[in-house]
């Protein structure tokens, strides 16, 4: 009997310690960009060395866990680690919501939802296509980490000219000249390394650590984009983190990258995020084309600072800069004193914000900025040879009045002072100056635009329609563009979209540098075009879409001049007149999914045709040739990204990327071979307490296809008189495979 009381008593002791000490862990774990639910998340309990994984409606559970003092865990490929500590009282359950912050994303705990999954926060009457923070940074090469590149994944997107190693890229038909690009706000011409100092290479000087959100607006967007007219590409800088400092450092085959960011001050009230980048564009040209008689470097910084100086009002300032060095190593021909050796281009940009939330319904904003981008070329006795500055002084604002329920009212303004000025030197053979030549151009540019936004009828209709004001020193007209998209939502999941605009660019500033007084010399040259649009979409639960889309684009450049003739008399055109005309009309399907659980990408098919002609003089008068094909008409583009994320620490994608050719700039009628190219990316990640690392592997042009890109025309007469013309190409990116790694701490 006592016996067995002694063994009840002992089961009763060891079962109830059991049961005092079976305490629990649970949470639900959420990407802080949509709220979208995480499956497939490490979570962790570290000192007690368990751990699971979130099923797909992102909840995991930890048992049986001993009371006591813990930290917990939490990592997924292509976030941010995640770690917070924790006690557990005997038979507690402990419960935890958790976000994750994508790596190039601002860390915060607040979910991010920004309207449409694939719209963000503009009316669906907008046409547009976006990336995500994740898709830059999975869409851009590990070799070259450039937002560009990312942006020639996009549906209808190429890059310029069919060569690998611009970074400049063409959109439906649109060639890059004709995109504006702004940056949080402001318009920013050419931002990259290597422009017109290199043989087809450039790169951008940002990184995807530094932007937050891509929109490309390829045709009939809203006139405060209205600077261009073929498309608009608006990039947003990200916001440094306000928690305590974290750094990321990246070592790859070709660049070095380091990010730091965190809080401003003790309250949280600001944020700080610097970045810097070295590498070379030289390893292309040496190392995967076995060329070795050109060198390319750069080096590029980022640095944005925001702070609330008080509860509904902020200031922000965004510094970008970079410096690109060009070198002739081993010339294929003897040097003269007007070739050029060496050869470097800079780009420098500030823009300080700031925004005032006056009321719930009233928000006001202004900008400014300056951009400074001096290019110099010397020769082998490092004699100036040429050499550019190009200047601009920026300033802007807007105001967004929610005046009624679905009903905004915006309207805002931009004035740009831009300079430009030139030297050129030549030399004689023993290196004594010939003639030095140069010139200048200083202009104001103004615009003021304002635009409503109506959702009607239930939210089924959604109306934006604007309006555009352009000033420009010298040219003696005020253009007033209009512009006007709707959709229509015909069943709960199938949407109609119309859009029509007009947009003028111009070529600014004119020349000469002052008003035409006398008749002095001058020209004076813009450009005007028509846009329509009409589409339908189909959505697929809240992560997929179907997407049809018929454009036409319809272009005209026109001039104004007028010169001194003989006898003291004057020409002039009296008035701007058409001297050439382009258009590009197709039609676009993409099917596109956006998950961070599932197969995430998109398929897009453009087929298009892009014509222009010329006005001639001829015997009868001006006449308008036919219709030949533009630098940009590419028949057939398909642009095809996939990305998965195959367990919590493992993470695969791939981008297809085909173009039927563009024509060859000195026949127009014959096209350059087709583009192919198949890119393979892999991600593993390895989590420690405070800590992670990552390596990437790529292959860049699996299939290793040739890719011609165009370099020139040479020309030669026959005996007969007859004349001969022969093009030069060379190959494009061959396959290439590329490594990194990246520490986060």
């Amino acid at each position: 009997m006592h016996a067995r009381l002694a063994v009840f008593a002992l089961v009763f002791i060891f079962t109830g310690s059991a049961l005092l000490e079976g305490s629990e862990v649970r949470g639900r774990v959420v990407n802080v960009v949509g709220g979208e639910l995480l499956g497939r998340v490490q979570a962790a309990v570290l000192e007690a060395a368990a751990e699971a994984v979130t099923a797909n409606d992102g909840t995991f559970a930890i048992r049986d866990l001993p009371p006591g003092n813990y930290t917990l865990r939490v990592n997924a490929v292509g976030f941010r680690l995640g770690t917070m500590t924790f006690s557990l009282a005997p038979d507690e359950i402990k419960e935890f919501d958790i976000t994750l912050v994508p790596d190039n994303f601002r860390r915060t705990e607040k979910v991010e939802v920004k309207g449409d999954i694939f719209q963000g926060p503009d009316s669906p009457a907008v046409v547009e296509t976006n990336l995500t923070s994740s898709e830059i940074r999975e869409t851009a090469t590990v070799i070259a980490d450039d937002p560009f590149r990312s942006i020639q994944t996009l549906p209808g997107v190429s890059a310029e000219g069919g060569n690998d190693f611009f970074a400049q890229f063409s959109v439906m038909g649109a060639g890059y000249s004709n995109v504006g690009i702004y940056v949080d706000g402001i318009l920013v011409p050419s931002p990259f390394h290597g422009t017109d100092i290199t043989e087809g290479a450039t790169l951008s000087m940002f990184t995807s650590d530094a932007i937050e959100d891509i929109k490309l607006l390829p045709a009939a967007y809203p006139e405060k984009y209205g600077d261009a007219v073929g498309a608009a590409l608006d990039l947003e800088t990200r916001d440094g983190s306000r928690t305590a400092p974290t750094f990321r450092v990246a070592a790859g085959i070709a660049d070095s990258e380091f990010l730091g960011e965190g809080k401003l001050g003790s309250e949280k009230k600001g944020s700080w995020l610097a970045a810097a980048r070295k590498s070379y564009l030289g390893y292309l040209l040496r190392n995967r084309l076995n060329d070795t008689s050109d060198d390319v470097s750069f080096y590029d910084g980022d640095l944005k600072l925001t702070y609330d100086v008080a509860p509904s009002q902020s200031v922000s300032f965004y510094g970008v800069g970079g410096h690109t060095f060009y070198e002739l190593l081993k010339a294929q021909y003897a040097l003269t004193p007007n070739n050029i050796q060496q050869a470097t281009n800079d780009f420098i940009m500030g823009r300080a914000g700031w925004r005032w939330g006056v009321s719930p319904h009233l928000l006001i904003a202004a900008r400014a900025a300056y951009i400074e981008a001096p290019v110099y070329y010397w020769n082998a006795s490092r004699q100036p040879l040429n050499n550019t500055h190009d200047t601009e002084w920026v300033t802007g604002g807007s105001v967004d009045w929610s005046w009624k329920k679905d009903q905004v009212l915006e309207g805002g303004w931009m004035t740009r002072r831009v300079g430009m000025s030139s030297e050129s030197t030549v030399y004689n053979s023993d290196a004594t100056v010939s003639n030095t030549s140069g010139q200048s151009a200083v202009g104001w540019k103004t615009d003021e635009y304002v635009q409503q936004g109506s959702a009607l009828w239930n939210n089924r209709l959604h109306i934006v329609g604007g309006v555009r004001l352009d000033t420009a020193q010298q040219f003696d007209f005020h253009p007033v563009s209009p512009q006007l998209s709707a959709s229509l939502q015909v069943a709960s999941a199938t949407q109609l979209q119309f859009g029509v605009g007009r947009y003028n660019q111009f070529e600014f500033p004119a020349s000469p540098a002052v008003q035409v007084v006398d008749c002095v010399d001058s020209v004076e040259v813009y450009q005007r075009a028509d846009h329509y649009t009409a589409g339908v979409e189909q959505r697929f639960g809240e992560n997929m879409r179907f997407k049809l889309l018929f454009f036409d684009r319809q272009n005209d450049m026109l001039d104004s001049y007028s010169f001194p003739g003989a006898n003291g008399t004057c020409f002039s055109s009296h008035g701007y007149y058409a001297f050439e005309r382009d258009y590009a009309r197709g039609v676009q399907i993409v099917l596109q999914s956006r998950t961070a659980n599932r197969l995430s990408g998109w398929i897009g098919y453009t087929v298009l045709t892009a014509r222009q002609s010329q006005l001639v003089s001829s015997n009868l008068g001006p006449l308008w040739m036919p219709y030949y094909p533009t630098p940009e008409d590419q028949r057939h583009t398909i642009n095809v990204f996939a990305s998965y994320r195959i367990s919590p620490t493992v993470h695969v994608s791939g981008k297809f990327l085909f173009g039927s050719g563009f024509p060859i700039p000195s026949t127009n009628n014959v096209k350059l071979g087709d583009y192919q190219r198949l890119d393979v990316r892999g991600e593993k990640d390895w989590a420690f307490t405070r800590w992670k690392l990552a390596l990437y592997g790529e292959v860049l042009n699996l299939t290793n296809h040739f890719n011609p890109r165009y370099f020139y025309t040479s020309y030669s007469s026959n005996p007969n008189g007859t004349a001969n013309s022969s093009v030069v190409t060379g190959q494009g990116l061959p396959i290439t495979p590329t490594a990194g790694l990246a520490f986060e701490f």
